[in-house]
Protein backbone atom coordinates (compact mmCIF):
# COMPACT_ATOMS: atom_id res chain seq x y z
CA UNK A 1 0.00 0.00 0.00
CA UNK A 2 1.21 3.18 -0.74
CA UNK A 3 2.05 6.08 1.32
CA UNK A 4 -1.06 8.12 -0.24
CA UNK A 5 -3.19 5.47 0.06
CA UNK A 6 -2.19 5.16 3.89
CA UNK A 7 -3.00 8.65 4.41
CA UNK A 8 -6.72 8.20 3.10
CA UNK A 9 -7.06 4.78 4.72
CA UNK A 10 -7.06 7.64 7.98
CA UNK A 11 -10.73 7.77 9.19
CA UNK A 12 -9.88 11.26 10.27
CA UNK A 13 -8.20 12.42 7.02
CA UNK A 14 -11.06 10.90 5.14
CA UNK A 15 -13.90 12.82 7.45
CA UNK A 16 -11.38 16.33 6.98
CA UNK A 17 -11.42 15.90 3.08
CA UNK A 18 -14.81 15.24 3.04
CA UNK A 19 -15.68 18.55 4.94
CA UNK A 20 -13.41 20.72 3.18
CA UNK A 21 -14.78 19.35 -0.48
CA UNK A 22 -18.44 19.50 0.90
CA UNK A 23 -17.55 23.28 2.48
CA UNK A 24 -16.20 24.00 -1.65
CA UNK A 25 -18.78 22.22 -3.48
CA UNK A 26 -21.64 24.33 -1.02
CA UNK A 27 -19.41 27.58 -2.32
CA UNK A 28 -19.88 26.45 -5.45
CA UNK A 29 -23.12 25.92 -5.88
CA UNK A 30 -24.29 29.34 -3.87
CA UNK A 31 -21.92 31.09 -6.86
CA UNK A 32 -23.68 29.00 -9.59
CA UNK A 33 -27.18 29.44 -8.42
CA UNK A 34 -26.79 33.27 -7.54
CA UNK A 35 -25.48 33.65 -11.56
CA UNK A 36 -28.36 31.39 -12.32
CA UNK A 37 -31.49 33.49 -10.95
CA UNK A 38 -30.00 36.62 -12.05
CA UNK A 39 -28.34 35.79 -15.56
CA UNK A 40 -29.26 32.13 -17.39
CA UNK A 41 -28.20 33.32 -20.88
CA UNK A 42 -27.75 30.20 -22.12
CA UNK A 43 -31.39 29.03 -20.84
CA UNK A 44 -32.75 30.08 -24.92
CA UNK A 45 -36.52 30.56 -23.18
CA UNK A 46 -36.70 33.10 -25.53
CA UNK A 47 -36.08 30.34 -28.60
CA UNK A 48 -38.53 28.09 -27.39
CA UNK A 49 -41.50 30.91 -26.64
CA UNK A 50 -40.79 32.09 -30.09
CA UNK A 51 -41.85 28.39 -31.49
CA UNK A 52 -44.87 28.55 -28.76
CA UNK A 53 -46.42 31.54 -30.51
CA UNK A 54 -45.70 30.78 -34.17
CA UNK A 55 -42.65 32.63 -35.24
CA UNK A 56 -39.49 31.34 -36.24
CA UNK A 57 -36.85 31.11 -33.89
CA UNK A 58 -34.01 30.23 -36.13
CA UNK A 59 -35.05 33.29 -38.77
CA UNK A 60 -34.87 35.71 -35.55
CA UNK A 61 -31.66 34.30 -35.14
CA UNK A 62 -30.14 35.37 -38.31
CA UNK A 63 -32.35 38.53 -38.24
CA UNK A 64 -32.71 39.56 -34.52
CA UNK A 65 -33.88 42.90 -34.74
CA UNK A 66 -37.32 41.38 -35.73
CA UNK A 67 -37.60 40.30 -32.30
CA UNK A 68 -39.48 43.71 -31.81
CA UNK A 69 -42.36 42.49 -33.76
CA UNK A 70 -43.03 40.10 -30.45
CA UNK A 71 -43.75 41.81 -26.73
CA UNK A 72 -43.20 38.70 -25.36
CA UNK A 73 -39.27 38.20 -26.74
CA UNK A 74 -38.56 41.51 -26.08
CA UNK A 75 -39.60 41.61 -22.46
CA UNK A 76 -37.15 38.76 -22.50
CA UNK A 77 -34.35 40.93 -23.62
CA UNK A 78 -35.33 43.76 -21.48
CA UNK A 79 -34.41 41.97 -18.64
CA UNK A 80 -30.59 41.98 -19.90
CA UNK A 81 -30.95 45.51 -21.21
CA UNK A 82 -31.76 46.76 -17.74
CA UNK A 83 -28.41 45.10 -16.54
CA UNK A 84 -26.75 46.73 -19.20
CA UNK A 85 -26.27 43.37 -21.28
CA UNK A 86 -26.62 42.61 -24.49
CA UNK A 87 -28.72 39.27 -25.52
CA UNK A 88 -29.96 37.62 -29.07
CA UNK A 89 -31.31 34.56 -30.06
CA UNK A 90 -29.53 31.54 -30.81
CA UNK A 91 -31.77 28.85 -31.55
CA UNK A 92 -29.64 26.33 -32.54
CA UNK A 93 -31.31 23.33 -31.00
CA UNK A 94 -33.66 21.16 -33.46
CA UNK A 95 -37.53 22.20 -33.02
CA UNK A 96 -38.17 18.90 -31.19
CA UNK A 97 -36.01 19.82 -28.99
CA UNK A 98 -37.15 23.74 -28.44
CA UNK A 99 -40.55 21.96 -27.72
CA UNK A 100 -39.17 20.19 -24.55
CA UNK A 101 -38.27 23.58 -23.29
CA UNK A 102 -41.99 24.66 -24.13
CA UNK A 103 -43.64 24.36 -20.26
CA UNK A 104 -41.18 26.47 -19.15
CA UNK A 105 -42.38 29.74 -21.65
CA UNK A 106 -45.45 29.13 -19.22
CA UNK A 107 -43.43 31.60 -17.04
CA UNK A 108 -42.59 35.17 -17.01
CA UNK A 109 -38.72 35.58 -18.31
CA UNK A 110 -37.47 36.00 -14.98
CA UNK A 111 -39.52 33.41 -12.71
CA UNK A 112 -38.76 31.13 -15.44
CA UNK A 113 -34.95 31.17 -14.54
CA UNK A 114 -35.74 29.93 -10.90
CA UNK A 115 -37.78 27.82 -11.95
CA UNK A 116 -34.77 26.09 -14.47
CA UNK A 117 -32.41 26.66 -11.71
CA UNK A 118 -34.28 24.42 -9.39
CA UNK A 119 -34.50 22.20 -11.74
CA UNK A 120 -31.26 22.01 -12.01
CA UNK A 121 -29.79 21.71 -8.93
CA UNK A 122 -32.95 18.14 -8.67
CA UNK A 123 -31.24 16.77 -12.10
CA UNK A 124 -27.65 17.43 -9.98
CA UNK A 125 -29.31 15.13 -7.13
CA UNK A 126 -31.01 12.65 -9.83
CA UNK A 127 -27.73 12.19 -11.50
CA UNK A 128 -25.52 11.45 -8.32
CA UNK A 129 -28.21 8.82 -6.98
CA UNK A 130 -28.79 7.08 -10.64
CA UNK A 131 -24.51 7.30 -11.23
CA UNK A 132 -24.37 5.60 -7.57
CA UNK A 133 -27.69 3.09 -8.46
CA UNK A 134 -26.02 2.03 -11.48
CA UNK A 135 -22.03 2.67 -12.49
CA UNK A 136 -20.59 2.84 -9.29
CA UNK A 137 -22.80 0.83 -7.41
CA UNK A 138 -19.83 -1.31 -5.98
CA UNK A 139 -17.71 1.29 -5.75
CA UNK A 140 -16.24 2.78 -1.77
CA UNK A 141 -18.89 5.34 -0.69
CA UNK A 142 -15.82 7.67 0.58
CA UNK A 143 -14.31 7.20 -2.64
CA UNK A 144 -17.86 8.42 -5.08
CA UNK A 145 -19.00 11.09 -1.94
CA UNK A 146 -14.98 12.35 -3.13
CA UNK A 147 -16.32 11.61 -7.02
CA UNK A 148 -19.71 13.31 -6.20
CA UNK A 149 -18.03 16.75 -4.64
CA UNK A 150 -15.19 17.26 -6.92
CA UNK A 151 -17.47 17.41 -9.53
CA UNK A 152 -19.91 20.06 -8.06
CA UNK A 153 -16.71 22.00 -6.42
CA UNK A 154 -15.65 22.38 -9.90
CA UNK A 155 -16.01 25.61 -12.10
CA UNK A 156 -17.59 23.41 -14.77
CA UNK A 157 -20.14 22.46 -12.73
CA UNK A 158 -20.86 26.35 -11.26
CA UNK A 159 -20.78 27.95 -14.60
CA UNK A 160 -23.09 24.72 -15.89
CA UNK A 161 -25.81 26.34 -13.24
CA UNK A 162 -25.00 29.94 -13.52
CA UNK A 163 -25.29 30.15 -17.51
CA UNK A 164 -28.62 27.86 -17.60
CA UNK A 165 -27.25 25.60 -19.67
CA UNK A 166 -29.08 21.87 -20.61
CA UNK A 167 -26.45 19.66 -19.87
CA UNK A 168 -27.79 18.73 -16.79
CA UNK A 169 -31.28 17.87 -17.77
CA UNK A 170 -30.06 15.79 -20.73
CA UNK A 171 -27.64 14.11 -18.58
CA UNK A 172 -29.91 13.19 -15.88
CA UNK A 173 -32.29 11.25 -18.34
CA UNK A 174 -29.22 9.52 -20.14
CA UNK A 175 -28.40 8.14 -16.75
CA UNK A 176 -32.35 7.30 -16.03
CA UNK A 177 -32.29 5.32 -19.69
CA UNK A 178 -29.07 4.04 -18.36
CA UNK A 179 -31.07 2.90 -14.73
CA UNK A 180 -33.96 1.81 -16.38
CA UNK A 181 -32.38 -0.33 -18.58
CA UNK A 182 -29.75 -1.87 -16.22
CA UNK A 183 -32.62 -2.24 -13.46
CA UNK A 184 -35.93 -3.10 -15.30
CA UNK A 185 -37.96 -1.25 -12.84
CA UNK A 186 -41.16 -1.93 -14.29
CA UNK A 187 -42.68 -5.98 -13.84
CA UNK A 188 -43.68 -5.96 -18.34
CA UNK A 189 -40.75 -5.99 -20.16
CA UNK A 190 -42.68 -3.25 -22.36
CA UNK A 191 -43.06 -0.78 -19.93
CA UNK A 192 -39.05 -0.94 -19.22
CA UNK A 193 -38.77 -0.10 -23.80
CA UNK A 194 -41.36 2.58 -23.33
CA UNK A 195 -39.47 4.17 -20.90
CA UNK A 196 -36.03 3.60 -22.04
CA UNK A 197 -37.17 5.30 -25.53
CA UNK A 198 -38.99 8.27 -23.84
CA UNK A 199 -35.68 9.02 -21.67
CA UNK A 200 -33.47 8.21 -24.54
CA UNK A 201 -35.77 10.78 -26.37
CA UNK A 202 -35.48 13.28 -24.02
CA UNK A 203 -31.68 13.35 -23.49
CA UNK A 204 -30.96 14.45 -27.00
CA UNK A 205 -31.66 17.64 -26.21
CA UNK A 206 -27.94 18.28 -25.46
CA UNK A 207 -27.22 16.09 -28.33
CA UNK A 208 -23.36 16.93 -28.76
CA UNK A 209 -22.94 14.89 -25.49
CA UNK A 210 -25.56 12.35 -25.57
CA UNK A 211 -25.63 11.39 -29.09
CA UNK A 212 -22.03 9.59 -29.01
CA UNK A 213 -23.21 8.69 -25.08
CA UNK A 214 -26.30 6.74 -27.07
CA UNK A 215 -23.86 4.58 -28.63
CA UNK A 216 -23.59 2.56 -25.48
CA UNK A 217 -27.12 1.44 -26.20
CA UNK A 218 -26.17 0.14 -28.86
CA UNK A 219 -23.57 -1.52 -27.06
CA UNK A 220 -26.55 -3.00 -25.11
CA UNK A 221 -27.97 -4.10 -28.23
CA UNK A 222 -30.94 -1.65 -27.64
CA UNK A 223 -31.30 -1.44 -31.31
CA UNK A 224 -35.35 -0.86 -31.38
CA UNK A 225 -35.08 2.01 -28.47
CA UNK A 226 -32.67 3.50 -30.64
CA UNK A 227 -34.10 3.66 -33.31
CA UNK A 228 -38.05 5.08 -32.17
CA UNK A 229 -36.44 7.62 -29.74
CA UNK A 230 -35.02 8.84 -33.08
CA UNK A 231 -38.10 8.46 -34.97
CA UNK A 232 -39.74 10.61 -32.11
CA UNK A 233 -37.97 13.36 -33.13
CA UNK A 234 -38.22 13.01 -37.00
CA UNK A 235 -41.90 13.02 -36.11
CA UNK A 236 -42.05 15.88 -33.85
CA UNK A 237 -39.77 17.83 -36.51
CA UNK A 238 -42.46 17.03 -38.98
CA UNK A 239 -44.95 18.78 -36.65
CA UNK A 240 -43.22 21.73 -35.96
CA UNK A 241 -42.90 22.43 -39.60
CA UNK A 242 -46.09 22.54 -40.05
CA UNK A 243 -46.55 24.78 -37.41
CA UNK A 244 -44.18 27.31 -38.47
CA UNK A 245 -45.29 26.27 -42.35
CA UNK A 246 -41.90 25.38 -43.72
CA UNK A 247 -40.20 22.64 -44.88
CA UNK A 248 -38.67 19.77 -43.11
CA UNK A 249 -35.33 20.07 -44.50
CA UNK A 250 -35.27 23.64 -43.59
CA UNK A 251 -36.06 22.64 -39.89
CA UNK A 252 -33.19 20.67 -39.88
CA UNK A 253 -30.60 22.83 -41.82
CA UNK A 254 -31.71 25.90 -39.83
CA UNK A 255 -30.93 25.25 -36.27
CA UNK A 256 -27.88 23.49 -37.95
CA UNK A 257 -27.23 27.01 -39.45
CA UNK A 258 -27.21 28.65 -36.13
CA UNK A 259 -24.92 25.98 -34.36
CA UNK A 260 -22.59 26.66 -36.91
CA UNK A 261 -21.53 30.23 -35.95
CA UNK A 262 -20.60 29.01 -32.85
CA UNK A 263 -18.36 25.73 -33.70
CA UNK A 264 -15.23 27.52 -33.20
CA UNK A 265 -16.16 29.46 -30.43
CA UNK A 266 -15.51 25.63 -28.36
CA UNK A 267 -13.08 24.83 -24.95
CA UNK A 268 -10.79 22.59 -26.00
CA UNK A 269 -12.74 20.62 -28.51
CA UNK A 270 -11.76 19.53 -32.40
CA UNK A 271 -13.81 22.76 -33.80
CA UNK A 272 -10.96 25.16 -31.51
CA UNK A 273 -8.16 22.97 -33.25
CA UNK A 274 -9.18 22.13 -36.46
CA UNK A 275 -10.74 24.22 -39.72
CA UNK A 276 -14.35 24.11 -39.31
CA UNK A 277 -14.53 21.60 -42.86
CA UNK A 278 -12.04 19.31 -41.13
CA UNK A 279 -13.39 19.32 -37.82
CA UNK A 280 -16.97 18.09 -38.87
CA UNK A 281 -15.66 15.41 -40.85
CA UNK A 282 -13.06 14.44 -38.22
CA UNK A 283 -16.31 14.14 -35.77
CA UNK A 284 -17.66 12.02 -38.02
CA UNK A 285 -14.77 9.60 -38.59
CA UNK A 286 -14.53 9.08 -35.02
CA UNK A 287 -18.43 9.07 -34.46
CA UNK A 288 -18.47 6.06 -36.52
CA UNK A 289 -14.95 4.48 -35.28
CA UNK A 290 -17.07 4.67 -31.74
CA UNK A 291 -19.49 2.70 -33.12
CA UNK A 292 -17.63 -0.10 -34.35
CA UNK A 293 -15.98 -0.24 -31.40
CA UNK A 294 -18.71 -0.26 -29.09
CA UNK A 295 -20.61 -3.24 -31.63
CA UNK A 296 -17.48 -5.78 -31.45
CA UNK A 297 -16.22 -4.70 -27.58
CA UNK A 298 -16.51 -8.29 -25.63
CA UNK A 299 -19.42 -8.20 -23.16
CA UNK A 300 -18.78 -7.15 -19.49
CA UNK A 301 -16.92 -3.88 -20.55
CA UNK A 302 -19.81 -1.34 -19.83
CA UNK A 303 -17.29 1.00 -18.00
CA UNK A 304 -14.40 1.29 -19.90
CA UNK A 305 -17.51 1.94 -23.01
CA UNK A 306 -18.96 4.75 -20.96
CA UNK A 307 -15.46 6.51 -19.83
CA UNK A 308 -14.48 6.11 -23.78
CA UNK A 309 -17.78 7.75 -25.14
CA UNK A 310 -17.65 10.41 -22.35
CA UNK A 311 -14.28 11.60 -22.98
CA UNK A 312 -14.74 11.62 -26.97
CA UNK A 313 -18.12 13.10 -26.55
CA UNK A 314 -16.72 16.22 -24.94
CA UNK A 315 -14.09 16.83 -27.83
CA UNK A 316 -15.77 15.46 -31.05
CA UNK A 317 -17.86 18.86 -31.21
CA UNK A 318 -18.90 22.55 -30.22
CA UNK A 319 -18.62 22.23 -26.79
CA UNK A 320 -17.81 24.99 -24.01
CA UNK A 321 -15.97 23.78 -20.89
CA UNK A 322 -19.01 24.25 -19.06
CA UNK A 323 -20.03 20.77 -19.87
CA UNK A 324 -17.17 19.39 -18.53
CA UNK A 325 -18.43 18.31 -14.85
CA UNK A 326 -19.64 15.20 -16.64
CA UNK A 327 -15.99 14.00 -16.42
CA UNK A 328 -16.13 12.70 -12.75
CA UNK A 329 -17.97 10.12 -14.47
CA UNK A 330 -15.28 8.57 -16.07
CA UNK A 331 -13.76 7.68 -13.20
CA UNK A 332 -16.11 4.59 -13.30
CA UNK A 333 -12.87 2.87 -14.50
CA UNK A 334 -11.37 2.39 -11.51
CA UNK A 335 -14.58 0.61 -9.81
CA UNK A 336 -13.94 -2.72 -11.22
CA UNK A 337 -10.61 -4.73 -12.44
CA UNK A 338 -9.38 -2.72 -15.96
CA UNK A 339 -7.57 -4.36 -18.49
CA UNK A 340 -4.56 -3.99 -16.22
CA UNK A 341 -5.20 -5.88 -13.91
CA UNK A 342 -5.81 -4.54 -10.16
CA UNK A 343 -3.12 -2.78 -8.00
CA UNK A 344 -0.68 -2.45 -10.65
CA UNK A 345 1.49 -0.14 -11.51
CA UNK A 346 -0.16 0.51 -14.86
CA UNK A 347 -3.33 0.84 -13.07
CA UNK A 348 -2.27 3.26 -10.65
CA UNK A 349 -0.52 5.07 -13.13
CA UNK A 350 -3.56 5.48 -14.64
CA UNK A 351 -5.64 6.64 -11.93
CA UNK A 352 -3.30 9.53 -11.25
CA UNK A 353 -3.18 10.70 -14.85
CA UNK A 354 -7.23 11.05 -14.40
CA UNK A 355 -6.79 12.92 -11.34
CA UNK A 356 -4.54 15.21 -13.06
CA UNK A 357 -6.94 15.63 -16.06
CA UNK A 358 -10.05 16.84 -13.90
CA UNK A 359 -8.03 18.72 -11.94
CA UNK A 360 -6.50 20.64 -14.45
CA UNK A 361 -10.28 20.53 -16.37
CA UNK A 362 -12.38 21.71 -13.14
CA UNK A 363 -9.89 24.08 -11.33
CA UNK A 364 -6.50 25.38 -13.41
CA UNK A 365 -8.18 26.94 -16.42
CA UNK A 366 -9.99 28.95 -14.29
CA UNK A 367 -6.96 29.99 -12.12
CA UNK A 368 -5.58 31.50 -15.42
CA UNK A 369 -9.12 32.39 -16.63
CA UNK A 370 -9.03 30.15 -19.75
CA UNK A 371 -6.76 31.40 -21.37
CA UNK A 372 -4.84 30.47 -24.58
CA UNK A 373 -2.10 28.59 -22.74
CA UNK A 374 -4.08 26.85 -20.31
CA UNK A 375 -6.47 25.35 -22.79
CA UNK A 376 -3.50 24.40 -24.61
CA UNK A 377 -1.53 22.60 -21.83
CA UNK A 378 -5.30 21.29 -20.51
CA UNK A 379 -6.20 20.29 -24.35
CA UNK A 380 -2.91 18.37 -24.31
CA UNK A 381 -3.36 16.56 -21.29
CA UNK A 382 -7.17 15.99 -22.29
CA UNK A 383 -6.43 14.31 -25.38
CA UNK A 384 -3.44 12.17 -23.85
CA UNK A 385 -5.73 10.33 -21.08
CA UNK A 386 -8.42 10.17 -24.30
CA UNK A 387 -5.77 8.27 -26.21
CA UNK A 388 -5.12 6.49 -23.78
CA UNK A 389 -7.68 5.14 -22.51
CA UNK A 390 -8.73 4.52 -26.73
CA UNK A 391 -5.78 2.15 -26.43
CA UNK A 392 -7.31 0.36 -23.62
CA UNK A 393 -10.49 -0.31 -25.50
CA UNK A 394 -8.63 -1.47 -28.41
CA UNK A 395 -6.27 -3.90 -26.62
CA UNK A 396 -9.67 -5.45 -24.90
CA UNK A 397 -10.82 -6.36 -28.46
CA UNK A 398 -7.98 -7.49 -29.74
CA UNK A 399 -7.30 -9.76 -26.48
CA UNK A 400 -10.88 -10.47 -25.76
CA UNK A 401 -10.58 -9.54 -22.78
CA UNK A 402 -13.38 -7.86 -20.02
CA UNK A 403 -13.38 -5.03 -17.45
CA UNK A 404 -13.35 -8.06 -14.90
CA UNK A 405 -10.21 -9.35 -15.93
Amino acid sequence: MSAVSQLLANKYVRYVLIVLLAAAAAVSIAAGVKNAVTYSQDFQWDAAKALVIGADPYELSEHPEQTARYPELEAFYKMFTDMDLKQKMEANQFPSLLVLLAPMTVFSPQTAKIVWCVLNLLFTAGIIYLMRRTFFEKADAFVYAVIALLMLAGTPYRNQIGVGQHTLFSFFFFMLAVYVEQKKPFKKETLNSTALTLCLFVSYFKYTLTAPLALYFLYRRKYKELAFSAALHVILTKACALWLGKSFIYMIKAPLSVASFLASEGGIDLGVLLPSGASMVAAGVVFLLLALITVILPKDNDNVVLALLMLWSLIMTYHRTYDFFVLSAVAVLFTKETVFGSGTKAQSALLCFYALTVCAVYFVLRIFSENVASRAAVAALYYAFTAVVTVIAIRMIRTGKTDNG
